[in-house]
This record gives C-alpha cells, structure tokens and sequence, in this order.
C-alpha cells in the first residue's frame, strides 16, 4: 500500500492506482468484508505493515453500460526490526486468500467503477433532490440500536487522515453538477469505521470480539443526515460466538447498509 503524489490523481480527487481507466471515471464503495484471525499477533503499536493488491476484476452489464468490479484486499501485520522485506511478504501475504498467514486484519474492499452520468441523466437525478428516494425496508427487532450525524468536519477530517481526496465527499457542487446526488456523501469505509465503533463498544460489554464482518452499501448516506447502527442476534442465538445481523439505517429508516459480522469470546 502507497499514498499517490498529486500528479497521480485524477480529475474528481481519486487516484490512479485502481481505476481500470477511460471510460470508466465514476467510482464507488460497494462493499467488502473484514477479517480480524485470533491466531495472527496483534497490532499493539509495534511495527506494522500493510501490503495491497488487486485480488479480482469482474465486469458486468451490457454494453455501453457494464460495472467494473475491483476487489482490493489488504493484509496489516506485525513486523519484527531488521526482517526484511521478503520474509515480511512471505508471512503476511498469501496467494490463496483464505489463508491468513500472519496477517493481524484482512481486508477485502469491492470498489464499482462506472462510465461518466450523461447531462440528460444528471438533470433527472436533479429534478428529484427534494423528492423522497426509494426506501428498501429495513430489519426489525434489533437490540442494537445507536444513532449519530455525520457532518461535513468528520467528513473532511477523514478525507485528511485516509489522503482521500475524492470530490464526491468534500465538494458539494460537484456532487450534485457532475454525480447528481443531492449532497456531500458519507465515505464507504467511514461508514465501516463507524459501524465498526459502535459494535466494538456493545460486544465489549457482552465479552465478545468481531471476528469477521460481510457488508454491502446499498444506499448513499449524505452528510447531515442522521444514520442509525443496528443489530440482532441471528436466528434467534445468544450471541456468544455466534453470528449477528448488522445494518444502517438512513434518516427516513431505510435500509443503507447490511451486513453479517460473527463473533467469538474475548
């Protein structure tokens, strides 16, 4: 994993290092999973290392209007003064995924990247900035329930730390002239980070820990709009070392993110 110089990023604020190119210039976070192996040693302020690459590229769609899908994964790890580079690689990163190597977090990151929106299509997302969007129904039930607003502070200040200089979270003329959303949008792994948060902090009461977590963003959240973490054991279990259900709920409760995190024990 790098950061880019500024000659390496591209018009809109992302950079170079996983567009599949010309046509394909919007780009979004559909999703991923995380992986946190009980056996790897842990990240605990010693020397760390992230190693990245591209693990899958998959296009779908007809012609003229397919989707790229890249799946990015990353591997952090510990690592001991004066390995080298070599051995550190060989320890951390594997060629069969599923393996997990030394790796302390594993992340797999599915980004879709799209053709540009035509001027007729944007006139049409804006003519409906004040009209209520399709709501996809949300869970019920949960036992987990934690709402916060994000505002456009936390979203620059997390462009800053993550060197994410993507237009679409920062510029609200360009999101709403040049992507037709009515707003500034929540980043996909702020989204993550604060799901993440909010049930670090309710499974420690409980005495357990994520162990893997699946999720797909299926609906944009915008800055200064309310979001609402929720959750529930899975089929009726008691939690401990089972598999919840997790989801986002947006301002009006529908359904923005969905996910699947098991846990185990402390």
């Amino acid at each position: 994993m790098k950061t880019v110089t500024l000659s390496q990023l591209l018009p809109d604020g992302t950079d170079v290092l996983h567009t599949p190119g010309d046509p394909f210039h919007r780009r979004l976070w559909a999703g991923g999973n995380l992986r946190f192996p009980a056996a790897s040693p842990l990240l605990d302020g010693r020397r760390a290392v992230c190693i990245e690459s591209i693990r899958n590229v998959a296009v779908k769609g007809r012609e003229g209007d397919e989707k790229v899908t890249v799946t990015i994964e990353r591997r952090m790890g510990h690592v001991p003064e004066g390995e080298s580079e070599k051995k550190t690689r060989s320890r951390i990163w594997t060629e069969d995924e599923a393996v997990a190597g030394d790796a302390s977090v594993i992340e797999n990151r599915d980004l879709i990247f799209m053709r540009s929106k035509t001027a007729a299509q944007i006139e049409a997302d804006q003519a409906l900035f004040g009209e209520p969007g399709r709501i996809v129904k949300a869970p019920t039930g949960a036992t987990l329930r934690h709402s916060l607003t994000p505002n456009k502070s936390l979203l620059f200040r997390f462009s800053a730390l993550t060197f994410n200089a993507h237009s679409i979270h920062l510029d609200k003329k360009y999101t709403q002239n040049e992507e037709g959303y009515r707003n500034l949008l929540v980043h996909g792994p702020l989204t993550l980070t604060l799901l993440l948060s909010v049930l670090e902090r309710h499974f420690h009461g409980l005495g357990l820990r994520v162990e893997h977590i699946e999720y797909k963003n299926l609906a944009p959240l915008f800055v200064d709009e309310v979001l609402t973490v929720c959750g529930k054991v899975k089929n009726g279990g008691d939690g401990g070392g089972g598999v919840w259900d997790v989801w986002i709920e947006g301002p009006k409760g529908g359904l923005a993110v969905r996910g699947t995190v098991r846990t185990t024990c402390v």
